[in-house]
């Protein structure tokens, strides 16, 4: 987490993988998913929110924004291909994750609703696990 406390991960200890949260000592273990394939967890600048990926129905991965105070869930993308290793921005407004379609794997920006996505500027072959940098 920011604030250097927490960690999130990723484990398979109930089957398969999920996103949990632990203090830095490996205290007050807390599993934040409950189903589906779930991968790739990146906090937020502020530390209230942990962004993923979760697969669908179609097998394919969905980025999902879960909200720590609050408990909920906010699908960032619905079915629109296959959307894997999110990273928030330093100011915690946007998510980058790759998006694979048609086999051909991109970046692209989203809002924390959803509601603006913008695929990044064409880059030669595939492009996998971005990372912002402040």
């Amino acid at each position: 987490s920011p604030d250097g406390r927490k960690i999130a991960f990723v484990s398979d200890r109930s089957g398969q993988p999920q996103i949990y949260v632990m203090d830095l000592d490996g205290s007050n273990l807390q599993r934040i998913t409950d189903s589906g394939y779930c991968d790739s967890p990146s906090w937020s600048p502020r530390g209230d929110k942990i962004v993923f990926s979760k697969s669908n129905e179609s097998g394919k991965h969905d980025i999902i924004l879960y909200d720590l105070s609050s408990g909920t869930f906010f699908p960032l993308t619905q079915n629109t291909g296959s959307n894997e290793n999110p990273s928030f921005s330093p100011d915690g407004r946007f998510v980058v994750f790759s998006k694979k379609v048609n086999r051909k794997t991109q970046l692209v920006i989203t809002s924390l609703d959803g509601a603006f996505q913008k695929k990044m500027e064409e880059i030669p072959g595939n492009s996998f696990t971005p990372s912002w940098i402040p």
